[in-house]
């Protein structure tokens, strides 16, 4: 009997460890999804989230700009997800209803979803997942409303039932432009993950920070934060505007290029994580889930795509495109008109002249300093009669 018992343990270990081996097999580093982005991963911290723990066959050299790499802890396939209930054609496109039966690490998973699909014009596709059952906060953002879906469309969609998963690719070529298959998705109250394979490494976009025009993820993991603040534009941080926008280059068989474009409108602090199979995963710690793709096929008509959405830029006044001329440090009135009339003997011309938050009564907003700065408004009367204009800065 205690054999028995003995041998069926055996079993029972050699099974489990057969199913977790299968489940987190990665024949590609690139294809693993962080399941432990947190600092300080540990084997036992990744396992109590039921994610895979194996130190990758390689490591890529970390760039200038990023500090991640191949995850050590990365989701199984089997990794608890949801699934289609139901999927009904609407006047704007489809409706789909999902719903997860297995709870993940996150507290507060969301397990009713419901899912629109919006054909919202033949080059422009909107994908809204939310809460089935409680209101959650969306962007107050006006963008286009439509009556009914476009037919035809550049776009071909494909919903898998069970993992649920989207597929959008483009009708002429088959490229991917939208596939979210390559990871689990995650919607919990302050977490909502979700990834999509990309159909090229090169990207332009994903703005605000400091880093070259063209992102390459040929070899490099990169995780950019979008949150606003007011900080020196070092390499790789978070800067003064969010633009959760991207364009990615799409390489056809034959070798002509096309464009689309992918845009994530939800404005709570968020990462973008970028890596080399290539993929991109939306992280966001609020909202819904509302993204337009854009199909382009040019860059330029994926902007004018994007610009019908979010509205076009105001036309600048001619003077703004001049010279302007701002720092930190004037300290007073006296140090600002003295460098005004240096730049009047120099015969420098430009148009605008600032000043910066040391220039403000405690650093407040439309306010000054009369005290180190009395006089300002006599100052600003008097650029304007000399044709120049002040601009304190915000």
């Amino acid at each position: 009997m205690a054999c028995s018992l003995f041998v069926t343990s055996i079993i029972v270990i050699f099974l489990v460890s057969y199913t977790y081996g299968q489940q987190c097999e990665q024949t590609l580093n690139a294809a693993r999804f962080d399941c432990y982005p947190e600092k300080n991963p540990t084997q036992e911290k990744c396992l109590a989230r039921n994610c895979c723990w194996r130190s990758p066959n390689q490591r890529f050299n970390l760039s200038h700009f990023s500090d991640v790499d191949v995850p050590f802890c990365y989701y199984p396939s089997d990794f608890p997800n949801y699934e289609v209930i139901s999927n009904e054609p609407t006047d704007f496109g489809q409706r789909i209803r999902i719903f997860k039966s297995q709870m993940t690490y996150m507290p507060h998973d969301i397990v009713n979803l419901t899912v629109d699909l919006i054909y919202e014009t033949e080059q422009r596709l909107r994908i809204r997942i939310y809460d089935t059952v409680f209101k959650r906060y969306e962007v107050p953002l006006k963008v286009p409303a439509i009556e009914k879906k476009a037919d035809p469309t550049d776009y071909e969609i494909v919903v898998k039932s069970k993992p649920f998963s989207i597929l959008v690719t483009r009708k002429s070529t088959g490229m991917i432009l939208f596939d979210s298959s390559v990871s689990p998705f995650i919607f919990a109250d302050q977490f909502i993950k979700i990834s999509t394979r990309l159909s090229s490494p090169l990207l332009y976009g994903l703005g605000e920070h400091r880093q070259s025009l063209l992102i390459n993820i040929t070899k490099n993991w990169q995780r950019l934060t979008f949150y606003t603040r007011d900080f020196p534009p070092l390499e790789n941080i978070n800067l003064y505007g969010v633009h959760p926008f991207h364009i990615n280059l799409e390489r056809t068989p034959d070798n002509q290029t096309k464009v689309h474009g992918q845009f994530f409108l939800n404005s709570n602090a968020m990462d973008v994580d970028l890596q080399p199979l290539p993929a991109l995963t939306y992280t966001t710690i609020g909202g819904i889930i509302d993204l337009y793709i854009f199909t382009g096929p040019t860059a330029q008509n994926v902007i004018e795509q994007y610009w019908d959405v979010i509205g076009k830029p105001m036309m600048p006044p001619f003077w703004s495109l001049g010279f302007h001329l701002c720092r930190w440090g004037y300290n007073n009135t006296g140090n600002l008109l003295a460098m005004i009339q240096r730049m009047h003997d120099a015969e420098f011309p430009y148009d605008v002249q600032w000043t910066d938050i040391d220039a403000m009564s405690s650093h407040l907003d439309f306010t000054y300093d009369n005290k180190n700065f009395n006089g300002l408004p006599d100052l600003v009367r008097g650029l304007q009669s000399d044709g120049k204009h002040y601009v304190n800065i915000i």
